[in-house]
């Protein structure tokens, strides 16, 4: 199984047993070609897991310098937002080992998964899968890392958009120091000085530790429930209000809902393989399929768009992202790796056209309830793939 090969079978998300995935995929790319699942294992141990990080990048950087200054922004700033989630992952002793155990009794596998998501241009700009000992705090700063070597980053044009369990006099001053905006949600007892404010728009407060003062700007308001709710930023500039910043905070949902693409449709939680590399590699090539996905389904919302104009519907119209993974899953691979250039893009321009068909109207006012309970999708125990 060539280098290429291989790379694109493993981007192909294999969601069944590697044999059957094998078998599947070179009928698709008309190969009468047999490998067995232990010839697939052998090979994907030459490929280090660094290799689809780097192909991660890789589609995060493309977009922007096909994008320009045409990607889209919030006065002028582009949006992202850190949020971590848990992967449970075969149950298997060196995973238990390496990565950690949560759950009931502390048994299960898990691994503490994050990303960080250009929420306006749904691009995932970087991830990290990590043992359950590393902090999110500690991940978040691998993000800002690798945020501020990327080509695209401007200093004070980025904002970083955090729940209430980031927030840190360290992680301020490392955005501080980066330069970087953010907007971060605080929780009671964060800051005395802060707690003992009253609702409003408090401009230079001061968090200190070890005779370093960094200043924050505090903002105090009530949700439609009564509820409380303070975030601290450093954005000074008055041209930002406070209904600016309630605008801006309830931006971060999209995070929400990409975990929910990431883990219920294209099944990042069902890995095709024990080993540690093998979790980093299926990992990091699902986040690259779900990059290179959101861009099609962009593009194809785009001629919906233009084909909506001038109708009298009732309803604006979207791409539904179920049948899109589906279309996805089934012709991506096939297009990717076309060598033909004409021919590449005529399989993704097809593509495209099949998520234009695949729309469902956006009805106001809907929503789903939070707070339901989880059920785990893939039993770490029965794994049905690997």
């Amino acid at each position: 199984m060539g280098f290429n090969k291989l790379i694109f079978f493993m981007l192909s998300l294999i969601k069944e047993s590697s044999q059957n995935a094998l078998e599947r995929f070179y009928d698709k790319i008309g190969e009468d070609i047999s490998i067995s699942q232990q010839a697939f294992s052998l090979a994907r141990k030459k490929i280090k897991w660094e290799a689809f990080e780097e192909l991660l990048d890789f589609s995060a950087n493309t977009y922007y310098q096909e994008a320009g200054n045409e990607i889209e922004r919030f006065c002028g700033l582009r949006i992202s937002a850190i949020d971590g989630s848990k992967q449970s992952l075969p149950n298997d002793p060196p995973l238990r080992k390496y990565f950690g155990t949560s759950g009931a009794g502390n048994i299960s596998p898990t691994a503490q998964g994050s990303i960080l998501l250009d929420i306006l241009n749904d691009v995932i700009m970087d991830g990290r899968i990590e043992p359950m000992s590393t902090d999110e705090r500690t991940i978040a700063k691998m993000h800002i890392k690798k945020l501020k070597g990327m080509e695209s980053f401007e200093e004070w044009k980025e904002l970083i958009i955090f729940d209430r369990g980031y927030p840190s006099f360290e992680l301020v001053n490392e955005l501080t120091e980066s330069k970087i905006h953010f907007l971060m949600r605080v929780r009671k007892k964060f800051s005395t000085e802060i707690d003992e404010l009253s609702p409003g728009d408090h401009h230079r407060i001061y968090l200190e530790q070890d005779e370093k003062k960094i200043p924050v700007r505090v903002i105090k308001f009530n949700l439609d429930g009564g509820e409380e709710e303070t975030l601290i930023t450093n954005l000074f500039d008055k041209k930002y209000e406070i209904k600016t910043f309630k605008t801006l905070y309830f931006k971060r949902w999209p995070i929400e809902t990409k975990y929910d693409q990431l883990k219920k449709k294209l099944e990042i939680e069902n890995f095709s393989g024990r080993l540690v590399d093998n979790i980093r590699q299926d990992f990091y090539a699902t986040l690259v399929i779900t990059n290179i996905a959101s861009d099609l389904v962009y593009k194809a919302q785009e001629e919906v768009e233009i084909d909506q104009q001038g109708k009298t519907n009732k309803y604006k119209y979207k791409i539904n992202l179920n049948h899109a993974i589906g279309v996805i899953k089934d012709h991506l691979i096939m297009a990717v790796s076309e060598e033909d250039e004409i021919k590449r893009q005529k399989l993704l321009d097809e593509m495209i056209e099949m998520l234009q068909k695949r729309i469902i109207p956006i009805r106001p006012g809907r929503s789903l309830p939070r707070g339901i309970p989880r059920k785990a999708r893939f039993h770490h125990n029965h794994k049905s793939n690997c």
